[in-house]
């Protein structure tokens, strides 16, 4: 839940984030998160949300009056460090930054403020 209990925010197996009216239960937002992420919650501002793979950016003009079928799923925006959706990048403000070799993409991951934590397959 937001910090002022007005929104809620669920990721799913499909690989969304999708941001909902706790009121009316309606879907203000979804976006593409291009992977399963396990952990979600919202910043104190409401602005963005802490992921696993890092802080995305939420759209504050998703909260218009238009319906949930009629708009499209927004792909994630990330502030910050993050990892890509595809794994082979560490990102910085959504802009390519290190390139991991295949080796090295993690089957898990976390990103606490600056850091990157990585489980490759190696070990």
């Amino acid at each position: 839940f937001s910090h002022d209990s007005s929104r809620l925010a669920s990721a799913s197996d499909d690989n969304t984030v999708r941001v909902w009216d706790a009121g009316s239960g309606e879907c203000l937002q979804t976006l593409n998160i291009g992977k399963k992420i396990f952990n979600v919650s919202f910043d104190s501002t409401g602005l963005y949300l802490h992921t696993d793979i890092g802080v995305i950016v939420l759209d504050q003009s998703s909260t218009s009056n238009i319906t949930p079928d009629e708009r499209e799923p927004q792909n994630s925006r990330y502030e910050g460090v993050a990892l890509s959706s595809d794994r082979a990048w560490i990102t910085y403000d959504s802009k390519n930054l290190v390139w991991l070799p295949s080796e090295y993409r993690p089957l898990c991951s976390v990103v606490s403020g600056k850091m990157v934590g990585i489980g490759v397959e190696s070990g």
